[in-house]
């Protein structure tokens, strides 16, 4: 098989271009996402991709996967692509109709910085933490990869630290000569399951263990467990509020197991960061919009006490002394800033009426 192929081309562009993901699909346009949009690319440019061709730029991606894929057997499967010098990418197979199709997600080789995404200082409060349980939450295609690699790599550029993370797949690569080291280790190739790298993690020397995403019941006993045991432990969870990422934890509990867990949240949380990707006023790029947790000794009594209603209001009277934020107040300085429009601001806010009356604007009746 060919050492280059068309798909490459198609990763090099949408690479070049600075789409976040590439989408090819039996018998349709090839498209990019640019900035949250959907970009279609005319068919003079790119043909219209038959199902041989869409399969065989799987399995020119897959030449030099760990093990033999039959693609034809499966019904989707996630891997990492790289192009080297260029970038990473995060491939998702899917069949559909009897048919192929990709998702690549584009990593860039460089890891960008804090003022590169416009984290706010409190973000790079919350890497000094030297144990304990910090959670990056939010939606598919959110952001939460780079921010969790722009804070591992602040810490390793400061810090002699040995970090230990599960991915699936690997997305970015961490450089060698910093202080700090990062051992990957790839969901499938390395490790057989999230659960199995957390239990093999406690027995390599990590300073900090990066968990991937915290799923299912046994990763997260494991992950409050590391936290426990004085490592500082970072993990990924799907859930669009903060309340709502305590939520989505509490969930994979029984009934008569939650007050020990709401205990142990309550000692080792020590941050938790939702974002949300919205598009620039310029509609040039995008920035995120984010809730920040702080556990402070407030928030801590509501998660023992099981007040989760309580914690918004905490977290919005902590902003001046924490660095805390919710939606809804950053959202408000982004439009402040001339950063968003209003309107995109309001369709995103978690409390929209209140959200009129803290912009000055009037409620629709």
């Amino acid at each position: 098989m060919s050492e280059w192929h068309m798909v490459d081309d198609l990763l090099l562009a949408a690479n070049k271009h600075g789409a976040s993901d590439l989408i090819v699909r039996t018998d349709d346009r090839v498209r990019m996402r640019l900035n949250g949009a959907v970009i279609t690319v005319s068919p003079d440019q790119i043909p219209v991709q038959n199902r041989e061709q869409v399969k065989a730029m799987v399995e020119h991606m897959l030449r030099d996967h760990h093990e033999a894929v039959d693609i034809e057997q499966c019904k989707s499967l996630d891997f990492h692509y790289s192009l080297e010098n260029v970038a990473h990418f995060r491939i998702h197979m899917m069949r559909t109709n009897g048919n192929f199709g990709i998702v690549a997600r584009v990593i860039p080789k460089k890891i960008p910085g804090f003022d590169d995404l416009n984290l706010p200082p409190v973000i790079r409060e919350i890497t000094d933490n030297r144990n304990g349980l910090i959670i990056i939450a939010g939606a598919t295609g959110s952001g939460k990869s780079t921010t969790m690699a722009v804070m591992l790599d602040h810490i390793i550029s400061h810090r002699a630290v040995h970090v230990v993370t599960i991915e699936d797949p690997m997305e970015f690569r961490y450089n060698t000569s910093k202080k700090g080291t990062v051992c990957q280790r790839q969901l499938g190739e390395d490790v057989a399951t999230y659960a199995d790298g957390l239990s093999d993690a406690l027995r390599e020397a990590p300073d900090i263990i990066v968990a991937g995403e915290a799923r299912d019941r046994e990763v997260i006993q494991l992950a409050l467990q590391a936290s426990e045991t004085g490592h500082l432990v970072m993990v990924t969870v799907h859930a669009t509020t903060a309340v709502g990422t305590i939520q989505r934890l509490m969930s994979a509990f029984s009934l008569d197991e939650q007050d020990a867990i709401r205990e142990r949240l309550g000692q080792n949380l020590r941050s938790i960061v939702v974002q949300k990707l919205l598009p620039t006023k310029d509609n040039k790029s995008r920035i995120a919009a984010l809730e920040i947790l702080i556990c402070n000794s407030v928030i801590r009594h509501y998660i023992l006490e099981n007040r989760f209603s309580e914690i918004p209001k905490a977290i919005e009277e902590g902003t001046t002394i924490y660095g805390s934020q919710t939606f809804d107040q950053h959202l408000q300085v982004l439009v402040e800033k001339d950063l968003v429009e209003y309107e995109e601001a309001l369709a995103n806010a978690v409390q929209q009426e209140d959200f009129v009356m803290r912009m000055g604007r009037d409620v629709e009746v």
